[in-house]
């Protein structure tokens, strides 16, 4: 340690790690767009107490404000509109639920009359070439197992409403627009859920700071508000 200066010398670098020891951080976790309020006796019970509680009630101001103007400039400031945008969102998450759910069915039925018209367009071809065939009979008994399967897939066919064959092109067509909507339908699940959460840390906030069970401010006796 001598061989790299002063600055690490024993003594120097013993204050240093002293000065490090009670440094206060921010909890890691708490996310940047809305932060849930500081219980100080949560994050330190030692230690430099005083600059974290000073760090705190700053960090609580902050949050009290971005708030504050989450919820006017959603015109949410009143707790029954706030409850009931909370409960539009939960619905909309369902719907958006359901719609995937749905998506993901059409695309495996869609998927699954791909696969069977591949199959049926070749059994046709097979059964097509036994004009041709100069022994019709012993063509026939040679390809039994593709007269089968023909049969078998247009009993498949009415079982899926199918009454025309589509082209490759047209059920291709119809899995990728499906796709693109599961894709967009699960972001918007994804937003909403997002928005949520954001709602709930709002709750928590107005709870923590009121020390209240519930999160409403009456300012009159007929209308109470956040």
């Amino acid at each position: 340690m001598k061989s790299l200066g002063s600055y690490y010398s024993e003594e120097n670098v013993r204050i240093r790690l002293a000065k490090n020891r009670n440094k206060v951080k921010t909890p890691k976790h708490l996310s940047r767009e809305a932060r849930l309020y500081i219980n100080i006796s949560t994050y330190v019970t030692t230690g430099n107490r005083e600059g974290f509680e000073h760090w705190a009630k700053i960090n609580n101001l902050k949050e009290a404000a971005r708030t504050f103007n989450y919820l006017s400039e959603n015109n949410l400031l009143n707790y029954e509109d706030f409850r009931q945008h909370v409960s539009d969102i939960e619905a909309s998450v369902k719907v958006a639920d359901q719609r995937i759910a749905q998506i993901n069915s059409d695309l495996s039925t869609q998927k699954i009359i791909q696969k069977h018209c591949d199959s049926y367009r070749l059994c046709r071809k097979v059964i097509e070439d036994c004009k041709s065939a100069k022994n019709p009979k012993a063509y026939r008994t040679k390809h039994q197992a593709e007269y089968q399967l023909h049969d078998s897939l247009k009993k498949e066919f009415q079982d899926l409403g199918v009454t025309k064959i589509p082209s490759f092109n047209k059920i291709q067509k119809r899995i990728e627009t499906l796709e693109s909507e599961q894709t967009a339908t699960v972001r918007e699940k994804q937003e909403l859920q997002k928005k949520l959460k954001t709602l709930e840390i709002i709750q928590q906030n107005f709870t923590a700071l009121l020390n209240a069970p519930e999160i409403q401010i009456p300012v009159s006796e007929k209308e109470p508000t956040l």
